[in-house]
């Protein structure tokens, strides 16, 4: 036989039946097997039944190749060994009674996106060294009637020819959807392919045939249920995102042939795993790409774009927690694409949350509350219920309790609470704690029945996949009123709050009970995987419906005051940093902080928000002064546009444009006067008839 290289191989055909020495004649309905071993030098036949080993076996091998599939192994493989390598007790009964083997016929691998189903699939079939059938199930539909339906055929003919074999079908929702009531061409088509997946499964179970369909689907709700029914692929293995355990695992298998730097403090795989939560595999590979991309060009610019070994090998070239750490500031769970997601360690943005450069990790990180004035109290409350469980778990454990789930930020309007809620997400993101989600309430409201719902069902649904996860809910009260008042048809915000008071008890952290079980590390795991925290904030805490503040769902309220005059200094004090003032003019302010202090005297009941704003008035009407006076020169602000602004109560731009407003109005009252006075001059209809 002449093979693909050109050169001549010997072969030798046996009866697989009858053994060797038989003699028959090969034609176009025999069917061969080859299967080809190297012994001694030379290519010898060998049977085409493989050798199966114990499961543990196989585990340790998956785990050294993948990491974090452990739990998910050793569901899928007893059952693949029972259909492949069924027990001789099992056969003879078969045979005997015709009945057909209580043995799997399939499972069904479920998952969000990127969790690593198709993944593993693949390293099953290569592990166990049997025959693989890969069929894309989106592939399967063609343009003629019955072509889908033969190659579904053909597909499943093709595995039981090479039994023991397995057929992957990846995406098999694809030929699997629920069926519906309509009767349009598209759902008859799918009826059909289902009808066909069906029998072929029947006859895969009645013939006993030594054949494992296993299937890989992120929608496993749009199924049609027949397919997981009555002894088809009745094993269903749910692939949750991994934990901090299995987080490490994949990391270690994913920078197996990498050069890590040493961390004495903490192994930097166990860091970078600590600040994941809620990535999925297929995050972690592109974190770790980004990290090297980031690392490569690193040295490529140290050595002045001269290309070196260690500029492009990941083998050669030395990856620090400083490369990691700018991929995370790019990089967040796929799972939170469509929501606005706090980014973990973003660069600083300016605004009044200061934040440290990520490059810099000698030096001891700012906290985000750092720009956080007047709410001592406040932020402490936050930090003990929200970013201490986060930190760590087992101080509450300890306790036989569990964190709050809820908290509410109240206060009036211009108080801080939004800027006190960016605090908190800039802080989760900077020790890498959670991701942090920001939904508007406002955006969940729809005109169609049952999409708020839905909206709002999928949103708590992410959030559970994504945990350590907060929610965050801005103006809450919008979706939240206290039920009775809804005139509308419909009963939107009833029904709103109804699914919204379902969804904050079902995502409940479980009691400290259930971790006392487990100790440090693993509980502190299993404690996160689960763990979602809903901070919320509104300005009229009366218009919410009791039933949502009760504890157990917002535990903790928190009340952000006004600033007094201290934190009042610091906000302006803050804000001239950005200011050019021209202090020469008076002696009493000849620093930024006596005019700091000044401001912060003379604005008693302002917010951090009114006290910014008088400066960028007096900034803004100290501009408009020059750009009047056709003297812009950029020189800087003179004081007594401060001092005006604050005698003004803040309305300086008012006074400035008082004048040219009142002209302009009386400009348009005189144009308005002449079009009505013109108008009236106008001949109407009945006097041009008079006049013919």
């Amino acid at each position: 036989m002449l093979n693909w290289l050109g050169r001549l191989e010997r072969v030798q055909f046996a009866c697989g039946e009858l053994g060797d020495g038989c003699e028959g004649a090969i034609t176009a309905d025999t069917r061969v097997a080859l299967a080809f071993a190297r012994t001694g030098g030379r290519q010898a036949l060998q049977p085409a039944t493989p050798r199966f080993r114990l499961v543990h076996e196989y585990v340790r091998e998956l785990s050294s190749e993948l990491g974090g599939v452990d739990a998910y192994a050793r569901t899928l493989l007893p059952a693949i060994l029972a259909r492949l390598e069924p027990a001789p007790s099992a056969t003879a009964y078969s045979a005997a009674t015709g009945a057909a083997s209580d043995a799997n016929v399939g499972a069904i691998l479920s998952g969000l996106p990127g969790v690593g189903k198709t993944l593993l699939a693949k390293a099953l079939c290569e592990c166990l060294g049997v025959p693989t059938t890969f069929l894309h199930a989106a592939d399967v539909f063609k343009t003629f009637v019955g072509q889908s339906e033969a190659q579904l055929v053909r597909a499943f003919e093709r595995a039981a020819q090479q039994a023991p074999s397995i057929l992957v079908v990846d995406g098999i929702e694809a030929v699997t959807a629920a069926r519906g009531a309509s009767a349009d061409a598209q759902n008859a088509l799918e009826v059909g392919v289902l009808g066909t997946f069906l029998a072929c499964l029947e006859r895969v179970k009645s013939s006993g045939q030594r054949v494992f369909v296993l299937g890989t689907t992120s929608h496993l709700d749009a199924m049609d249920s027949a397919v997981s029914s009555n002894g088809r692929l009745d094993l269903i293995v749910r692939m949750e995102p991994p934990g901090l355990r299995e987080r490490l695992e994949i990391l270690r298998a994913l920078t197996a042939t990498w050069t890590l730097d040493r961390d004495p403090e903490m192994p930097l795989l166990a860091r970078l795993s600590d600040a994941t939560g809620g990535f999925v595999g297929a995050d972690l590979l592109s974190l770790c790409q980004k990290a090297l991309q980031f690392c490569l060009a690193e040295a490529t610019a140290s050595t002045g774009g001269v290309s070196t070994a260690a500029a492009s090998s990941s083998s050669a070239a030395v990856i620090r927690w400083r490369h990691f750490e700018k991929a995370l500031a790019e990089t967040y769970p796929s799972v939170l694409q469509a929501h606005h997601v706090s980014q973990r360690r973003k660069q600083s943005a300016g605004g009044s949350v200061q934040k440290t450069d990520a490059s810099r990790v000698s030096e001891t990180p700012q906290s985000a509350f750092a720009g956080v004035y007047g709410m001592d109290a406040a932020v402490r409350t936050l930090t003990v219920s929200l970013l201490e469980p986060l930190e760590d778990s087992n101080r509450f454990l300890a306790f036989g309790t569990v964190p709050p789930k809820g908290i509410l930020l109240t206060g009036a309007p211009g108080s801080g609470k939004t800027h006190l809620a960016n605090a908190v997400a800039d802080e989760v993101r900077r020790r890498g704690l959670a991701s942090f989600v920001s939904v508007n309430c406002t955006d969940l409201l729809t005109k169609i029945v049952g999409d708020t719902e839905k909206a709002l069902r999928e949103l708590f649904a992410t959030a559970r996949n994504a945990a350590p996860c907060v929610l965050y809910f801005d103006q809450i009260e919008s979706i939240a009123p206290v039920r009775g008042f809804d005139t509308s048809t419909e009963q939107t915000f009833d029904r709103m709050l109804s699914m919204l008071l379902v969804e904050m008890d079902g995502f409940s952290t479980s009691p400290a009970t259930m971790f006392k079980s487990v100790q440090g590390p693993e509980a502190r795991s299993a404690f996160l995987k689960q763990h979602v925290v809903i901070l919320a904030s509104t300005t009229r805490k009366e218009l919410l419906d009791p039933a949502i503040l009760r504890p157990g769902r917002f535990d903790v309220h928190v009340h952000v005051n006004f600033p007094d005059e201290g934190a009042r200094e610091q906000i302006a004090l803050d804000a001239l940093a950005t200011i050019p003032l021209d202090y020469s003019q008076d002696p009493a302010l000849s620093d930024p902080r006596a005019v700091a202090a000044y401001v912060a005297k003379h604005s008693s009941g302002k917010s951090a928000g009114d006290v910014r704003a008088l400066l960028r008035e007096a900034a803004i009407a100290a501009l408009r002064e020059q750009v009047e006076a056709g003297q812009f020169d950029g020189s800087n602000v003179p004081i007594k546009f401060v001092k005006q602004t604050l005698e003004s109560g803040g309305d300086i731009l008012g006074q400035h444009f008082g004048s040219a407003l009142s002209k302009q109005q009386h400009r348009t009252t005189a144009a308005a006067q002449g079009g009505r006075r013109g108008s009236q001059m106008l001949p109407t209809s009945r006097d041009r008839r008079s006049r013919r």
